[in-house]
């Protein structure tokens, strides 16, 4: 029997621009703007290993939850997924919530391209990525290929989940309009992870202030009757 902590370990780290769990979209693909990347560890930073893989569109991420180890990892047989309001019962099995028997994920991503640089005389290789839904550092533990006739079936169902889930307007305080760190690129991030609503289901008080980190910026918002308010960008 293969002993788990030497059969499996990183082939890489990813960089992705959230800095906490908190505010990350449930599934990938989710939010475009989502970009990072794959910086694969030696052996496999090798060019060699990866040659070939510039022919496909999407990738198969298997990672690891390491920031913070889910609350009953192993125990808990039920949980209660956001989608379902968080007060309805689903097997763990019938559902992608991060509390599971082991600490293994699995995303579908965008490779939007393959990079390659020098380190120490050597010829090295990283994967830029978009539609992230990982934490800045997680370690991923294998890539595969996305190949559609494989992977997407043409009679699947989804159960609980077959409808992609509703978004919120975003709305942006008039005195951010000007702020320098807010490019295109970073406010398209913000609008596509805030219009999926991080916050708990159970919170009604549209009063009560919330703050989501990327890129390095504590961006805090309002979740209002008919709109997520960004009100402001704060450098922690």
């Amino acid at each position: 029997m293969l002993n788990w902590p030497e059969a499996a370990g990183p082939i890489g780290y990813i960089h992705s621009p959230f800095d906490e769990l908190f505010g990350i979209p449930r599934q990938s693909g989710l939010a475009a703007a989502a970009q990072g990347y794959l910086e694969p560890i030696a052996p496999w930073d090798d060019p060699a290993a990866w040659q070939g893989i510039e022919a496909f569109s999407h990738l198969w991420l298997i990672w690891q939850f390491h920031a913070k180890a889910p609350m009953q990892a192993g125990k808990s047989k039920q949980v209660r997924p956001p989608r379902l309001g968080g007060n309805q019962r689903v097997g763990v099995f019938a559902s992608r919530a991060p509390i599971r028997p082991n600490p293994i994920g699995l995303s579908l991503v965008r490779l939007e391209g393959v990079q390659y640089h020098q380190t120490g005389g050597a010829k090295r290789v990283k994967l830029k990525l978009s539609g992230l839904d990982l934490r800045d550092g997680t370690p991923v533990l294998d890539v595969k290929p996305y190949i559609p006739y494989a992977d997407c079936p043409a009679d699947s169902e989804a159960g609980w989940a077959a409808q992609p889930p509703e978004r919120m307007p975003v709305v942006f305080a008039a005195a951010l309009e000007q702020h320098p760190a807010l490019d295109e690129a970073f406010k398209a991030l913000i609008v596509q992870t805030l219009s999926l609503n991080p916050t708990p289901a159970y919170h009604q008080d549209t009063e009560r202030r919330y703050g989501v980190c990327l890129q390095g910026w504590d961006v805090q918002f309002y979740c209002r009757a008919d709109c997520i308010e960004v009100t402001g960008l704060v450098q922690p």
